[in-house]
């Protein structure tokens, strides 16, 4: 790949981090519940936590992936893929800059 096309991947990666962890900013606070709620409310309250937690979860997940992208990129190792060896593809690194697996290897799993 292209020093030059690794450069853009690499400003948009740092700009999708720099999204996430605000993100996870936003979505780390845990709500009080308090005592003073009747079930179904409390109810309702553990049920928007546990959507909230799915996403932050969703979000880290996301998070590792752009920080280990960029950790390749910074050792020159960006763009194989971590099962088969071989480059994964522009079109691939396009659409998912963290991409970890080439187009065969994401069809087998």
């Amino acid at each position: 790949m292209k020093k030059k096309n690794i450069k853009q991947l690499k400003k948009q990666l740092e700009k999708e981090k720099k999204e996430i962890e605000k993100e996870l900013k936003g979505h780390s606070k845990v709500p009080d519940f308090g005592s003073d709620v009747d079930q179904d409310q409390e109810t309702d309250e553990s049920e928007a936590f546990g959507n909230q937690l799915s996403i932050y979860q969703t979000f880290k997940s996301w998070l590792a992936d752009i920080e280990s992208a960029l950790r390749k990129i910074g050792k020159g190792k960006y763009g194989v893929c971590e099962k088969c060896g071989k480059e994964i593809s522009a079109d691939i690194l396009k659409i998912n800059p963290e991409s970890r697996l080439c187009k065969e290897c994401k069809k087998k799993t």
